[in-house]
Protein backbone atom coordinates (compact mmCIF):
# COMPACT_ATOMS: atom_id res chain seq x y z
CA UNK A 1 0.00 0.00 0.00
CA UNK A 2 1.20 3.49 -0.81
CA UNK A 3 0.20 6.60 1.35
CA UNK A 4 1.16 9.98 0.10
CA UNK A 5 0.08 13.25 0.68
CA UNK A 6 -1.68 13.88 -2.70
CA UNK A 7 -2.28 11.55 -5.75
CA UNK A 8 -0.85 12.67 -9.29
CA UNK A 9 -0.11 11.00 -12.58
CA UNK A 10 3.23 8.96 -13.03
CA UNK A 11 5.50 11.57 -14.29
CA UNK A 12 4.06 14.70 -12.79
CA UNK A 13 7.08 15.07 -10.18
CA UNK A 14 10.04 15.33 -11.48
CA UNK A 15 12.62 15.74 -8.37
CA UNK A 16 15.19 17.44 -10.82
CA UNK A 17 12.89 20.29 -10.93
CA UNK A 18 12.70 20.85 -7.08
CA UNK A 19 13.79 24.03 -6.11
CA UNK A 20 15.69 23.32 -2.56
CA UNK A 21 15.28 25.68 0.23
CA UNK A 22 18.65 27.09 0.03
CA UNK A 23 18.43 27.84 -3.83
CA UNK A 24 14.81 29.42 -3.06
CA UNK A 25 16.55 31.81 -0.77
CA UNK A 26 19.72 32.49 -2.66
CA UNK A 27 16.96 33.49 -5.37
CA UNK A 28 14.66 35.57 -3.00
CA UNK A 29 18.17 37.43 -2.38
CA UNK A 30 19.10 38.16 -5.64
CA UNK A 31 15.73 39.84 -6.11
CA UNK A 32 16.54 42.20 -3.28
CA UNK A 33 14.23 40.30 -0.41
CA UNK A 34 15.74 39.36 3.06
CA UNK A 35 15.00 35.43 3.99
CA UNK A 36 13.35 35.99 7.43
CA UNK A 37 12.44 32.01 8.12
CA UNK A 38 12.31 28.57 6.47
CA UNK A 39 9.91 26.24 7.54
CA UNK A 40 9.01 22.67 6.67
CA UNK A 41 5.29 21.36 6.40
CA UNK A 42 4.39 17.75 7.09
CA UNK A 43 0.79 15.95 6.44
CA UNK A 44 0.28 12.91 8.92
CA UNK A 45 -2.79 11.19 6.95
CA UNK A 46 -3.77 8.70 9.48
CA UNK A 47 -4.14 11.30 12.02
CA UNK A 48 -5.07 13.78 8.93
CA UNK A 49 -2.58 16.66 10.98
CA UNK A 50 -0.53 19.24 9.20
CA UNK A 51 2.67 20.32 11.12
CA UNK A 52 5.24 22.59 10.53
CA UNK A 53 8.82 21.65 11.79
CA UNK A 54 12.27 21.27 10.59
CA UNK A 55 11.72 19.15 7.96
CA UNK A 56 12.41 20.76 4.59
CA UNK A 57 13.38 17.71 2.22
CA UNK A 58 9.97 17.94 0.53
CA UNK A 59 7.51 20.65 1.71
CA UNK A 60 8.27 23.98 3.16
CA UNK A 61 7.01 27.54 3.05
CA UNK A 62 9.93 30.63 3.15
CA UNK A 63 9.40 33.80 4.54
CA UNK A 64 11.23 36.82 3.09
CA UNK A 65 10.79 40.76 3.77
CA UNK A 66 12.25 43.71 1.71
CA UNK A 67 13.36 46.63 3.59
CA UNK A 68 11.52 49.69 3.02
Amino acid sequence: MRICAEYASRGTHDYAKFIKPSELARYARGAGLNVEEVIGMSYNPLTKVYSLGQDTDVNYIVCCKRDA
